[in-house]
């Protein structure tokens, strides 16, 4: 990895997640389409996927199967060569796509938790769940935009 692949790895492990790991998300800066390459969020994005990766973890915990982050953070460039929507939350650090071994549980176990409150790590506080749930054929797509949305 590479150094600030490796800093924002460690950011992310500093959250105490039960079930991710900064790795996951830092790896996914090597991911090429075409000529495109992605990168690691700028310093300034970090902190916006904090409440994702809380919400992610906790759905993991209720899917009690492991799952999969197949998509994070895009660059404009990056998300332009995978076909994302224009407006992407990938883009602004607040969006997974996760895959797990039965996307419909999957789905509903997201929108079960969407509405509930979350803790932030340390004195952070805390915040309810308010974000874009969708559905595709192999993943399953959550975001914290501040308000709901399914798809």
């Amino acid at each position: 990895m590479t150094k600030s692949q490796t800093e924002y790895a460690a950011f992310i492990d500093r959250l105490g997640l039960k079930h991710f790991r900064g790795e996951e998300l830092a790896r996914y800066a090597d991911r090429t389409r075409g000529k495109v390459k992605n990168s690691i969020p700028p310093v300034g994005l970090w902190t916006n996927m904090i409440p994702t990766l809380i919400v992610a973890d906790a759905i993991r915990e209720e899917y009690n199967a492991p799952l999969t982050i197949t998509s994070a953070y895009r660059s404009p460039a990056y998300n332009r060569a995978v076909g994302g929507e224009a407006a992407s939350f990938h883009m602004r650090n607040q969006a997974l796509d996760i895959i797990g071994n039965n996307i419909p549980r999957l789905f509903q176990i997201a929108r079960s938790l969407r509405g509930k409150r979350f803790r932030l790590p340390g004195n952070g506080g805390a915040f309810v769940w308010k974000g874009g749930i969708g559905r595709y054929p192999g993943f399953v797509h959550i975001d914290t935009r501040g308000y709901n949305a399914d798809w």
